[in-house]
C-alpha cells in the first residue's frame, strides 16, 4: 500500500474551525449586529467555550499530523495512541505535550506563555476556568470585551502550534 502524503498545512479541519470561530467572534464584536444584550452575552459565553475547544482541537490535530508525517510503522502507531484524547488545555498540560516532542520547543512555548508579564498564560487560565464554569452550568458572567480578548489568546496559542508543528517546515 502506497501512503499518500497530504501536504496542506494547516489541516483543512483547523481552517474550517478557525473560520467558524472568527465568524462567531465577529458577530459578538459587531455593534451593528441587531442583538439584544442578553443574546450578545450568551454568544460571548459560547465564544469562550468554542475558543477553548479550538485550542484543544488544534493541539490534537497538529500533533497527530506531525506524527503521521514524520514517523512510520510501530513508532507511528505508538505515538498516535498517546494522542488519542485531549486534556483541558491548561498551560501545564500544553507544556507537557510540547515537551514530549522537543525540549527546545518547550522553552519556546514557555516564552510565549510568559511574555508581556504572563499575559497568554493568564488568559489561557481564565479561558479554561470560564469554559469549565459555563459547561457545568455555574453562574459565570463574561463581558463581551473579555470574551474577545480570550478568543484572541486562543488564536495566538493555536497559531503557535500550527507554525511549530508544521511537519513540512525545515
Amino acid at each position: 500500500m502506497v501512503r499518500t502524503r497530504v501536504t496542506q498545512w494547516p489541516p483543512r479541519e483547523l481552517i474550517t474551525l478557525r473560520e467558524r470561530l472568527d465568524e462567531l467572534a465577529a458577530i459578538v464584536a459587531s455593534p451593528q449586529a441587531d442583538l439584544e444584550e442578553e443574546v450578545r452575552a450568551l454568544l460571548a459565553r459560547f465564544l469562550i467555550v468554542r475558543s477553548c475547544g479550538f485550542v484543544e482541537q488544534t493541539v490534537v490535530s497538529v500533533s497527530r499530523a506531525f506524527v503521521h508525517e514524520r514517523s512510520g510503522g510501530p513508532v507511528k502507531a505508538f505515538a498516535a495512541s498517546h494522542l488519542s484524547r485531549s486534556a483541558n488545555p491548561s498551560a501545564e498540560a500544553l507544556l507537557s505535550t510540547v515537551g514530549r516532542f522537543d525540549a527546545d520547543w518547550t522553552e519556546e512555548f514557555r516564552e510565549l506563555l510568559d511574555e508581556d508579564d504572563e499575559r497568554v498564560r493568564r488568559d489561557l487560565g481564565v479561558l479554561v476556568d470560564r469554559r469549565h464554569k459555563i459547561a457545568h452550568g455555574l453562574n459565570e458572567t463574561v463581558r463581551v470585551p473579555r470574551a474577545l480578548e480570550l478568543h484572541g489568546a486562543a488564536c495566538e496559542l493555536s497559531d503557535w502550534f500550527i507554525k511549530r508543528f508544521n511537519p513540512y517546515r525545515d
